[in-house]
C-alpha cells in the first residue's frame, strides 16, 4: 500500500518535503497550499505523538499554512473490511486536534485484487475513469458489506479529494460519497460527520440492493440527516 499511495501522491502533484524521515507530502491548488502527512497503522493516536509529529512537520518547513491546512492520513491495514464502521475510526477522524484526519482501512485481499485491476488497465485509468464506471458500482453493490477491491477503490477516492476523478454525473456511489464529503470538509461541525455515518449504515439494505438506483439513495440519505437536524444541498 505504501508504493500505491506514494503514487497517486506523485501523479497528482503533491511533492514530498525534505530532509525528515516523516512522510509530508506538500499540494498547492489555485494559490492554496495543504499538506498531507501519511502514516500507517491503526488509527490509536496519542496527544503527545500528534504533537511530536506537528513539530518535526514545522521544522520542515516555515510556511504559515502548514498549521491551519495539514492533514493527516492514517493507512490501517486490518483483516477484515467490518471495521469500516469501526468507532475507532470514528473517533480518531472526529478528533480535530492538531491534524484533520482521514482514516483508510484495507484488507490484503482488497490490495491485491486493486492491484489486478491496476496491472491491467494501469493505475491513471482505475482512478479516474473505472471508478466512474456503472460496472463497478454494480459489483459494489452486490458485496457491499464483504468488501472488494471496488470497495477499496471508493474508499480511496474519497478519502484523497485531491484526485482527479473523471466524474460526469451522480449515477454512482464515488460521486455521490465525494460529494457529500466535500460538504463536510467546509464545517467544522463534527457531529454534521456523525449522523451521515448512521445514516450509510441505516441504509445499508438499501445499498445492497438491485434495485435501488444511486439517485434513490441519495434522497433518502438526505432524509436521514433531515431526521437528524441537518440540512445538505448535494
Amino acid at each position: 500500500m505504501y508504493n500505491l499511495i506514494e503514487q497517486l501522491f506523485e501523479s497528482q502533484g503533491l511533492t514530498r518535503k525534505f530532509p525528515t524521515d516523516l512522510a509530508l507530502y506538500e499540494y498547492s491548488v489555485s494559490g492554496k497550499k495543504n499538506f498531507w502527512l501519511v502514516v500507517f497503522g491503526e488509527p490509536i493516536i496519542t496527544a503527545e505523538i500528534q504533537a511530536r509529529w506537528l513539530n518535526e512537520c514545522k521544522a520542515v518547513t516555515s510556511d504559515p499554512a502548514l498549521e491551519k491546512n495539514i492533514n493527516l492520513l492514517i493507512v490501517w491495514n486490518t483483516d477484515s473490511s467490518n471495521v469500516l464502521s469501526s468507532e475507532r475510526i470514528h473517533h480518531a477522524e472526529e478528533d480535530s486536534f492538531f491534524f484533520k484526519k482521514h482514516v483508510l482501512p484495507y484488507t490484503n485481499a482488497e490490495l491485491e485484487a486493486l492491484y489486478q485491476q491496476i496491472d491491467i488497465q494501469r493505475i491513471a485509468a482505475v482512478f479516474q475513469e473505472l471508478v466512474t464506471s456503472p460496472n463497478t458500482f454494480v459489483e459494489y453493490k452486490s458485496h457491499y458489506l464483504q468488501g472488494g477491491w471496488q470497495s477499496l477503490l471508493y474508499r480511496i477516492a474519497i478519502k484523497l479529494p485531491f484526485i482527479a476523478v473523471n466524474i460526469f454525473d451522480n449515477s454512482n456511489l464515488a460521486s455521490l460519497e465525494r460529494s457529500i464529503t466535500e460538504k463536510i470538509q467546509r464545517t467544522d461541525d463534527p457531529s454534521l460527520l456523525k449522523a451521515i455515518d448512521k445514516g450509510i449504515d441505516a441504509l445499508a439494505d438499501y445499498i445492497v440492493s438491485q434495485d435501488v438506483l444511486p439517485e434513490e439513495l441519495l434522497v433518502l440519505l438526505d432524509d436521514k440527516l433531515s431526521e437528524a437536524g441537518y440540512e445538505i444541498d448535494c
